[in-house]
């Protein structure tokens, strides 16, 4: 049983999110961990799986559970907003040479409008100039 918490996750174009979740073996017999499958058919969002690979243990025992992280999707800076759906899905089986899939889920990324963070520079340069024209404009009515 393969379940990521939370499916949905929120990311602002330019992101990264990292699907996490558990995987429980139910089975009767060790359960090998050889390979997965990502599906999400967007150009601008990618998927790696070097989270799942670098932290996951080779194989489950019977009624063993892996959690952890399992993928990382990083939104391209000019996605669109809106919500991506993929698919994720576990492949292996009884030995080391197994690519069966033995467990699935979907996940969805919502990806918002990225807000940019104004230039300081720029936000200084229009203070001191509000500053400047309120200055010039006391001066101008006292005189």
């Amino acid at each position: 049983i393969l379940d990521l918490t939370p499916s949905t996750l929120d990311s602002a174009a330019g992101g990264t999110v990292e699907l996490v979740g558990t995987l429980t073996n139910t089975g009767d017999a060790n359960l090998y961990l050889n390979g997965d499958v990502s599906i999400l058919p967007y150009p601008d969002l990618t998927v790696d799986d070097s989270p799942f690979f670098n932290t996951s243990p080779l194989f489950l025992s019977p009624g063993d559970a892996y959690t952890g992280p399992f993928i990382d999707v990083t939104v391209d800076g000019a996605t669109p907003s809106g919500s991506y759906g993929g698919s994720y899905t576990i492949q292996g089986g009884l030995d080391s040479e197994t690519f069966d899939d033995i467990a699935a889920a979907d996940f969805t990324v919502d990806v918002g409008s990225a807000v940019p963070e104004p230039n300081a520079a720029l936000l200084i340069a229009s203070g001191l100039a509000t500053l400047a024209g309120g200055l010039w404009r006391r001066r101008k009515i006292g005189a």
